[in-house]
């Protein structure tokens, strides 16, 4: 059964890359255990990407199984994700800056550290407490693929259910 993840945080953020066009959208939300996801879930500059919700515990357990303090390039996030996508996890670095999360290294643009994650969290736990459950545009858009398909298959096959 697939995690019900309610969404208590909408944002917008830039791309790490100074010449990447276009912004991206994404979530934070959190499940039955209170545990923290985020998921991007839209780019308005092109690229593929998967809006998959991505634990907030998993992404810290990749980056402290590294030496200390050492600086990380969003490629350790990959296997983060089932999807594969080229942008996954450069979309992905990118909200965990906005979110401050990550932190950017000196002269190295693409280059990352954590920062202490408690901020985050305690800002992200008073919305749970206030009851935040905003609707989820990945789930409403999907209904709304799903109801076309079905109306074009139907379409499909009633000429040939009169024979």
């Amino acid at each position: 059964m697939k995690k019900q993840i309610k969404i208590i945080k909408k944002a917008n953020c830039p791309k790490l890359s100074k010449v990447a066009k276009g912004d991206l959208t994404y979530h934070v939300g959190y499940d039955n255990s209170k545990a923290l996801h985020l998921r991007v879930t839209a780019n308005t500059g092109g690229g593929f990407f998967s809006n998959e919700w991505i634990a907030l515990e998993a992404i810290t357990q990749i980056i402290k199984s590294l030496p200390f303090d050492s600086p990380f390039k969003a490629t350790i996030l990959k296997p983060l994700y089932q999807s594969q996508g080229a942008n996954n996890h450069g979309f992905l670095a990118a909200a965990l800056r906005a979110e401050e999360i990550l932190l950017p290294v000196a002269k190295h643009p693409l280059s990352h550290t954590l920062s202490d994650t408690k901020s985050f969290t305690k800002a992200m736990q008073t919305l749970i407490k206030e009851k935040i459950d905003l609707e989820d545009d990945v789930a409403a858009s999907q209904r709304i693929k799903d109801a076309k398909r079905a109306e074009m298959i139907a379409k499909m096959k009633s000429p040939y259910e009169s024979l």
